[in-house]
């Protein structure tokens, strides 16, 4: 088994997919935490989040400062595509929104952890390849500043050469543990032992969102092979040097900040894991 030092497991980030889940209050949250408070807790917990709000609508510049001011030094949000420019322009004449989602990850500044872009799932290379090649080889040049990564969800860009395309752009490549989709850490690992990549990698938690566990409360469905198997390979690249960020969805075990704990007492096999700051001061104050 490979040990690693307290400093090397420092470039390892662990979050939930989102802070607003009621359904969290009692066995995560305290039972009377007002929504509002919901993420100043979170902060103390975990020092990563990713944002799906995104995707439903760019946050206004009051958001975006609330969650700076919201942060302690080192917390990172991780944040989603608006699914205008994925989903509904299918990345062709979206500009304007592209480069406004840009400015809003510049104005979160060293809260921003690498940014994903989720396609959908017919968004294949036969149906739209022209344009996703287009599009990220516009974008690449505009966001060397920033840390972006591409999940794919159809078959025919799962593949080493549309890895390499993106490692060549300098944007990662997103790997999903999700029921029914591919790993594509192998692909990912060989693009990053040969070419020059990305020094992170992301990774997304899904589990079997379909009929998965329901209720969002406590862990139903126990993946202690998976959080093994994703400890050894998240070691395996903090010992490059490369930095991770992985975000564990509820449908995955059942709750998900029991997960990242859980995923958290695998890495310690591995070596001691650095204290969250707020979190070893003891509890953040909610008022």
């Amino acid at each position: 088994m490979l040990h690693m030092s307290e400093q090397a497991l420092h470039a390892v980030h662990l979050g939930a997919s989102s802070w607003l889940y009621d359904a969290w209050r009692g066995v995560f949250y305290p039972e009377k935490l007002a929504r509002t408070r919901y993420l100043p807790y979170y902060v103390g917990q975990f020092d990563t989040v990713e944002v799906n709000t995104s995707f439903y609508a760019l946050p206004a510049a009051s958001t975006l400062l609330t969650w700076v001011e919201t942060a302690p030094p080192g917390f990172t949000f991780a944040l989603k595509f608006p699914r205008r420019i994925s989903h509904e322009k299918r990345l062709v004449d979206c500009t304007e929104e592209s480069l406004a989602f840009l400015d809003a990850l510049r104005a979160l500044g060293a809260t921003a952890a690498p940014a994903f872009l989720q396609l959908p799932p017919d968004c294949t290379r036969r149906t739209c390849g022209r344009a996703l090649a287009a599009y990220l080889d516009w974008l690449a040049p505009l966001a060397t500043d920033l840390r972006l990564a591409v999940e794919v969800r159809a078959a025919d860009l799962m593949t080493p050469a549309f890895a390499t395309f993106l490692a060549e752009r300098g944007l990662a490549l997103v790997l999903v543990d999700r029921q029914g989709t591919p790993d594509l850490y192998p692909i990912w690992q060989e693009v990053m032992a040969t070419r020059r990549a990305p020094a992170f990698l992301f990774i997304r938690w899904i589990g079997d969102d379909r009929s998965g566990p329901k209720g969002d409360r406590e862990v139903q469905v126990h993946r202690d092979d998976e959080l093994t198997l994703w400890a050894a390979r998240i070691v395996e690249q903090v010992a490059t040097g490369r930095a991770v960020y992985g975000y564990m969805h509820n449908p995955y075990e059942g709750h998900a900040p029991a997960s990242v704990r859980r995923l958290q007492a695998k890495l310690a096999e591995h070596g001691t894991l650095p204290l969250w700051p707020a979190a070893a001061a003891g509890a953040l104050p909610l008022f």
